[in-house]
């Protein structure tokens, strides 16, 4: 059976025959330096290099690109999925990146990882800044992601998934389930889902979207549209939003025209 083509055709594959096992463990002590939740993420790489060696998760490919990387869209669960990950330089996604728990990914960028939208499920670790024009998503609580420098976005949202900055979090609207599952050195503003102030800074389209499953009054009843009680965000309903690349901010009022005439 042909090999179908590898989603980053520059980069060196395992499944290729362009990366050995030895050059892959090689890379991996070079490049991830992460330390946060006892090491998750070289541990996790050096689990699947170890079980990819032996034919396990034959789906499953590992890539390495040296140089600053440019692609239109990246999701690791296409096939062939993408297990193991490394850009040595910065990661340019026009379009979204996104990685994947199931199957379970690891992505180590040695320099910055800039994206339209970025969702994250997986093991991301990123030596630089991560920085989306419209939205960043940290999901689920079985992986984790680790920045050594800032994390930039209109708009940040965690469920569950633990997040370590090395800089800070600098973002119109940071919310989520809880603010201590983003952990940063610098001081950085949170707003809980269930804020009031949350719906006011959400795109209307999305509230729209979000509908039953996000609005009830503080009874469990239907509440009114124009002034909802926030129960949570769904996540999922969320992450297919942002997959539309749609901005989950409310777009800004246009100020107000100064009148030119003299008083």
């Amino acid at each position: 059976m042909a090999t179908k083509k590898s989603p980053i055709p520059k980069a060196k594959s395992f499944n290729a025959g362009t990366l050995t096992a030895d050059t892959v463990r090689s890379l991996l002590k070079q490049h991830a330096r992460g330390t946060f939740a006892k090491s998750s993420t070289p541990r996790v790489a050096k689990r699947f290099i170890q079980e990819r060696t032996a034919s396990e998760h034959a789906g499953g490919d590992i890539l390495y690109h040296k140089g600053r990387l440019v692609l239109d869209a990246l999701t690791t669960r296409k096939h062939p999925w993408i297990g193991l990950l490394i850009v040595e330089g910065d990661l340019v996604v026009k379009g979204r990146y996104e990685d994947s728990l199931d199957p379970e990914s690891v992505v180590i960028v040695t320099g910055s990882l800039r994206a339209g939208d970025i969702i994250t499920e997986g093991f991301l670790e990123v030596h630089g800044d991560l920085v989306a024009e419209r939205s960043i998503l940290f999901l689920g609580n079985d992986a984790c992601t680790e920045v050594f420098g800032d994390v930039r976005a209109p708009f940040v949202y965690t469920q569950y998934h633990a997040v370590n900055v090395h800089g800070g979090v600098k973002a119109q609207l940071v919310t989520g389930d809880a603010k201590q599952h983003i952990r940063a050195r610098q001081k950085h503003s949170f707003i809980e889902e269930t804020d009031r102030r949350v719906r006011d800074l959400l795109s209307p389209k999305l509230l729209k979207r979000f509908a039953d499953e996000m609005f009830e009054d503080e009874d469990g009843d239907e509440a009114d549209p124009d002034a909802p009680w926030i129960d949570a965000i769904d996540a999922e309903t969320l992450a297919d939003f942002v997959r539309r690349g749609k901005p989950a901010l409310a777009e800004k009022a246009p100020a107000a025209r100064k009148s030119r005439r003299a008083s």
